[in-house]
């Protein structure tokens, strides 16, 4: 009886030991993921900008917060955009700024998107989404040449938006 006992025990331990293995975080060294970006520093930088992260980074929840943080410097951004457009009396400003309002219309989506996919553990979407978001930001890019803020905006989304790519191919197991 006590034998059964043990080995019940010790296989409960192993099982419990591997479930949990698998349920741990993946913890990835930030110089690992931004030796992919094609600015490092810059990369570096705003996965440390994340709160409680460090030189090793959980890439699940590190993908998560810069997925929410993206969300809500596009909607800054855009916010910015409709400022523009409100206080210009040119045409062509007021047509020019449309258009990056519906690319940014369509960052947002991707963006939400992008959530949904890696929730529901499909990092391929994920990627996808990610690139959407930096074809969207180098699209209204061409046609704010006139606002410096905007394009900050513009290069700062594509920044988070590569991180988020490469994230998602950890995610997936590419790396």
């Amino acid at each position: 009886m006590v034998h059964s006992f043990a080995k019940h025990s010790l296989l409960l331990v192993t099982l419990l030991c591997f479930v949990f293995s698998l349920c741990s975080a993946r913890i990835v060294q930030i110089g690992d993921i931004c030796s992919k970006h094609n600015n490092p520093s810059i990369c570096n930088a705003i996965i440390l900008s994340v709160p409680g992260t460090n030189q090793g980074v959980d890439i699940g929840s590190v993908s998560l917060n810069l997925i929410n943080m993206a969300h809500v410097n596009a909607f800054d951004t855009i916010t910015l955009i409709s400022d523009i457009i409100r206080n210009s009396s040119d045409p062509q400003t007021h047509q020019r700024y449309s258009s990056c309002t519906m690319d940014y219309t369509d960052v947002l989506l991707a963006l939400s998107q992008a959530k949904e996919s890696y929730s529901s553990g499909n990092y391929s979407d994920m990627n996808f989404n990610a690139a959407v978001v930096t074809k969207d930001v180098k699209d209204c890019d061409t046609k704010a040449y006139d606002s410096s803020q905007i394009r900050i905006n513009n290069q700062n989304l594509a920044d988070f938006s590569m991180i988020i790519m490469i994230l998602s191919d950890f995610l997936a197991g590419k790396y």
